[in-house]
C-alpha cells in the first residue's frame, strides 16, 4: 500500500498562495508593530511635556512677586504661561 503525501513544491498554486499569505501576515505585523511603537513614543513624549511643565510651574511659583513683575508676569498667569497660552508682548 503506498501512502501519498499533501506536499506542496515552491512555485506552485498552492505554494505561491501560502507565501503570499505569509507576506501579507509580515506585513500586517511590521505594521501592527510600528504603530504600537510610535503611540509609545507619543505616551512618552506627554508624559516628558508635562513633566517639563510642573517644573516650569514650580519653579515660576516659587518666585516672589517682584521676580515675577520683573519677567512681566502676574502671580495669576503663571498657569497660562506654562500652558503656552499667554500673550507675548516681545
Amino acid at each position: 500500500m503506498s501512502t501519498t503525501t499533501n506536499q506542496t513544491k515552491l512555485g506552485s498554486p498552492i505554494g505561491d498562495a501560502i507565501a503570499s499569505r505569509n507576506a501579507a501576515i509580515d506585513a500586517a505585523l511590521r505594521d501592527n508593530f510600528n504603530r504600537t511603537v510610535a503611540m509609545f513614543e507619543r505616551v512618552r513624549s506627554i508624559f516628558s511635556q508635562r513633566r517639563a511643565a510642573r517644573a516650569a510651574y514650580r519653579e515660576l511659583s516659587e518666585l516672589n512677586d517682584r521676580e515675577l513683575a520683573d519677567l512681566g508676569i502676574a502671580r495669576s498667569d503663571i498657569r497660562k504661561v506654562v500652558r503656552g497660552k499667554f500673550p507675548s508682548h516681545v
